[in-house]
């Protein structure tokens, strides 16, 4: 996801160095109970062997990596994602002894949101640092730089803080989502659209990259056997934060509802000038990327009155659901002076899934069982979760199940009933 983009907003992992971890064990021998067991090095006569260590893991810690802006425009929204990872990781290290009596140490390579930067990091993390997994690591430009580069020496790529459909599509051992597919959330605005709306003007603006081309593809599917009429297509590149000129030329294309498939700073620039300085009361849907607190501040109160998005996960000012209410006095406590936000959740609900995936994974951390242990969660809700997760060898997106979102008083709240797209039961 871009570095205007996240919320709403958790997933990846393995394996080449697996086989080499197999050297340390011999081969087994039966016994009069018809039981093979290992042969020890007085059995065989041959000297014991030692086990390859895993990298990232020792007997009292896990190391983890990622990669995000901590400095740099973008660092003002996305610096918190990290924050939270980190405070649920001490959370659980203060609280439980971490998993399976290992620490887990979180460390983040600030990218700038600059593919070349992330490059940099992700090769210091995995060769010199030599992490067990990088998790969440945010972007669509800047993941894109290094998907291979860990698909191809077998690191876990975990919970992606990007929803490109080619991450998982085909699916690859090493590497999971950590939010919902941009196809996804384009078609369950094509659906919205199409019940609300049927037989109107559409007009569509949309980031010109990937992301784009993703959330378009879902819309049509939405739309299909509709009598919606798209009539304009504005784009823009995603670092622009002023789409005035679009805005007015989706007005002037007659268009009676308008769906935006761009970042919040692109969106926001949509809605404000829609209302302030077009008058333009036209309905308006947002990508879930946009469904978070900054949005709304960026774009006005007043001028998001009614808009609508896609939601995964409750939002930070719901403070009598006990989720948030735990998230809160987490980064009180280990947040290190960073408030709570929707970002610092959204961090906190991708650690909350890497910590089920250890837990699952077992003492004999490795990371072909890490991955493994992720691919059998089934009908796991986090503590701020609408809906559960489900994954499987052959589906890495842990969330395909959402709800949708509107801004009312100020505030996303929920409505509906979920929207279910679940590839796995």
């Amino acid at each position: 996801m871009k570095p205007q983009r996240l919320v709403s907003l958790i997933t990846l992992v393995l394996v080449a160095a697996a086989l080499s971890m197999a050297c340390g064990e011999e081969e087994a021998t039966p016994q009069a109970t018809g039981q093979p067991t290992k042969a020890t090095p007085e059995a065989t006569g041959e000297p014991e062997k030692a086990q390859t260590p895993v990298p990232g893991v020792s007997d009292d810690r896990i190391l983890l990596g990622t990669h995000l802006p901590l400095s740099g425009s973008a660092a003002a929204a996305y610096a918190p994602v990290g924050d939270g990872m980190r405070a649920y990781f001490d959370y659980i290290n203060d609280t439980e002894g971490g998993v399976h009596g290992r620490k887990i140490e979180l460390i983040i390579g600030d990218d700038h949101y600059n593919p070349p930067d992330t490059m940099e990091v992700v090769r210091k993390l995995v060769e010199q640092d030599k992490v067990f997994a990088i998790v969440a690591g945010l972007g669509d430009e800047t993941h894109n730089a290094v998907w291979k580069y860990l698909e191809e020496r077998g690191v876990p790529d975990m919970f992606i803080a990007s929803g490109l459909r080619k991450w998982t599509d085909p699916p690859v051992k090493t590497r999971f989502l950590g939010i919902p597919d941009y196809r996804i959330e384009g078609q369950m605005l094509g659906e919205y659209v199409a019940e609300h709306h049927d037989g109107k003007k559409l007009g569509v603006l949309l980031e010109n990259n990937e992301y784009g081309d993703d959330g378009m593809k879902g819309l049509l599917a939405g739309l299909e056997g509709s009598a919606v009429e798209i009539v304009t297509e504005e784009r823009g590149e995603a670092t622009v934060a002023d789409v005035s000129a679009q805005t007015q030329r989706l007005k002037n294309s007659g268009a009676e509802v308008i769906v935006s498939l761009a970042g919040p700073l692109m969106s926001a620039s949509l809605v404000q000038t829609a209302r302030e300085l077009l008058s333009w009361d036209v309905p308006i849907l947002v990508s879930g990327v946009d469904c978070s607190d900054i949005f709304i501040v960026l774009a006005g109160a007043e001028n998001a009155e009614g808009v609508v998005s896609v939601v995964f996960g409750h939002q930070i000012y719901e403070t009598d659901h006990p989720g948030i209410k735990q998230h809160i006095e987490i980064m009180e406590k280990y947040g290190r002076g960073v408030p709570s936000s929707n970002f610092s959740l959204f961090g906190a609900t991708i650690a909350e899934l890497t910590v089920e995936a250890l837990k699952r994974a077992g003492p004999d951390l490795t990371r072909e069982g890490f991955v493994e242990a992720a691919e059998g969660i089934r009908d796991f809700t986090c503590s701020v979760c609408l809906t559960p997760v489900n994954m499987s060898p052959t589906d890495h997106r842990p969330i395909e199940i959402e709800v949708y979102n509107r801004v009312e008083d100020g505030k996303w709240v929920a409505f509906g009933e979920p929207v279910d797209f679940e590839t796995t039961r």
